[in-house]
């Protein structure tokens, strides 16, 4: 499974506190299945509950949630298209430990394709992307995240791979 590892490197990238403070971010994965649809092959899918749990945590909560819908917009867009199921994908709960900080849990619904081939010398296993969506460019974006009640304070930057025309750097300044 490479999507837990993939978001919690992208969450950190966007936040400096976390990058000195790893203990702080928990990644669990939760109600996980296989699922196996090919009777032919031995190929299958990854079903889980990805659970991010950030502790003590002393900034806005959109500084974890803006890095981890860019990188699902491209990883999983499915959760954006599919209306009858996008507004209970993503969960989350918020507890205040005090003015400052705070616990945020964010569950999300997550898939990973696997193709199982047979070689000369036994099995290979491919993890299978998501295929180039054809109304986004392939270029990566480049977002950066701003502080705006603290002098417009730089507070980190992520690349991801592109999923909108739309430069979305200004709106987070």
């Amino acid at each position: 499974m490479l999507k837990p590892a993939q978001i919690r490197e992208i969450i950190n990238r966007a936040n400096p506190d976390l990058r000195q403070n790893p203990d702080r971010m928990m990644v669990f994965l939760d109600s996980g299945r296989i699922v196996c649809r090919g009777a032919k092959s031995l190929s299958y899918e990854y079903a889980y509950t990805l659970t991010i749990i950030v502790e003590d945590y002393p900034h806005h909560a959109d500084r974890i949630i803006i890095p981890l819908l860019a990188f699902l917009r491209a990883q999983q867009p499915e959760l954006f298209e599919n209306r009858e199921k996008s507004d209970q994908v993503i969960r989350f709960e918020a507890e205040y430990i005090n003015n400052k900080t705070l616990d945020l849990q964010i569950e999300i619904d997550l898939t990973e394709r696997v193709i199982v081939k047979k070689t000369d010398i036994g099995f290979t296993a491919e993890y299978v992307g998501e295929p180039t969506h054809p109304e986004y460019p392939d270029t990566d974006l480049q977002v950066d995240v701003y502080d705006r009640q603290d002098n417009n304070r730089h507070i980190g930057s992520f690349k991801t791979p592109a999923w909108d025309p739309y430069d979305y750097t200004e709106m987070l300044k």
